[in-house]
């Protein structure tokens, strides 16, 4: 395979999705074929990571331009690359580079984990030419790739998002909590579980509920999480655990065990987006509850590993949460059950073998 670069700002810490990203690919990569453009932060981690190396030509990122920078030089020198979040400005700058060394960008690859239907993605699209007849994009999800061939890309392929599985399958676990894992976020669901606990606390319940309160990139989003938040902690309920940091990635794993999920997820982002947090509950064993039509409540119905919500509302929620626990021990066991199928499907091997064409 040859060295193939994946540009990816802003990965900077172990936690996240970003570095889960690296790591899988990384494991099935033979020596360090895969070179890192991150943020400085994450050297130390991408050094400990098998089959990868840092990226530490410059400009490194922090620096003006960088990412735009480090795109070009890769299209110029024709080095094999992944964005590994691309949008349309992502396109747009392989096309510029493109036109601007008189070069053909079979060589980019772009991984598209959303459809690029924003005003900015359509700003960028006239600007994206080069790249939409010859860089290769890769899409998580088949709706995705049909968004990206509706607006003209020629060379897309959809690939199981890449993650890795425990060594050893799971087992069902006693109920221990509900979790609302991952960064605050309303399009999680985050106002819906505030509500839930608002009704609770009226209602005398005490059901173990871990909810993740950071916000991630809390400077670039509204007003709207951080009043959510508040309402979630100023609820009363008795049985809340409210967790302001993102935990490590162990940390992270461990609260999936003997968990109920809450993934009430709004159908406008993730009818076509995969989630992370909720391959995660899967590949461990923990049943989900999940909003019907969306993504991931595709995957709980498919292996009767938990319920989806038609309705978005705290009654809804609460009736699937009362579901599941009325019937723990299937559920669970059904979860672990999709556990070796999704650790198949979503091997990071799809990828890597797609990427290294």
């Amino acid at each position: 395979m040859t060295r193939l670069l994946i540009i990816e700002p802003n990965l900077r810490n172990p936690s996240g999705h970003y570095a889960d990203f690296v790591r899988a690919v990384g494991s099935r990569a033979e020596g360090n074929e895969l070179e890192v453009y991150a943020h400085p932060d994450a050297d130390t981690m991408l050094a400990d990571m098998p089959g990868v190396r840092v990226c530490s030509r410059e400009p490194r990122v922090g620096a003006r331009f960088a990412e735009w920078r480090t795109i070009f030089r890769a299209v110029c020198e024709e080095q094999p690359f992944l964005v590994l979040t691309a949008d349309g400005r992502h396109a747009a700058a392989v096309s510029l580079a493109a036109a601007r060394y008189g070069c053909v960008p079979t060589h980019a690859r772009l991984f598209f984990h959303r459809p690029p239907t924003t005003f900015r993605d359509t700003c960028c699209l006239p600007l994206a030419d080069l790249a939409r007849t010859h860089a290769l994009a890769i899409t998580p999800t088949e709706m995705v790739a049909d968004a990206l061939r509706e607006s003209g890309w020629k060379k897309v392929v959809c690939v199981p998002y890449p993650v890795l599985a425990e060594t050893k399958p799971p087992q069902p676990e006693p109920f221990t909590h509900l979790l609302m894992a991952g960064a605050a976020r309303i399009n999680k669901g985050l106002d819906l579980v505030a509500e839930l606990a608002v009704q609770w606390t009226q209602e005398g319940r005490k059901l173990p509920l871990l909810v993740q309160v950071s916000q991630k990139h809390a400077d670039r989003h509204g007003h709207r999480e951080g009043a959510a938040v508040h309402a979630l902690l100023s609820s009363g309920y008795q049985g809340l655990r409210a967790d302001a940091s993102a935990p490590d990635r162990s940390e992270y794993l461990a609260r999936f065990r003997g968990a109920l999920v809450l993934a009430p997820y709004t159908r406008e982002q993730f009818a076509s987006q995969v989630s992370g947090i909720v391959l995660d509950s899967l590949l461990r064993g923990a049943p989900v509850i999940a909003t019907k039509g969306t993504w991931p409540g595709d995957q709980v119905e498919r292996f009767g590993a938990g319920v989806t919500i038609a309705e978005r509302t705290p009654a809804a929620l609460a009736a699937a949460i009362d579901r599941v626990l009325g019937d723990w021990a299937a559920y669970s066991a059904r979860a672990c059950a999709a556990s070796s199928a999704l650790a198949q499907e979503h091997d990071p091997i799809h990828l890597l073998r797609v990427i290294s064409r």
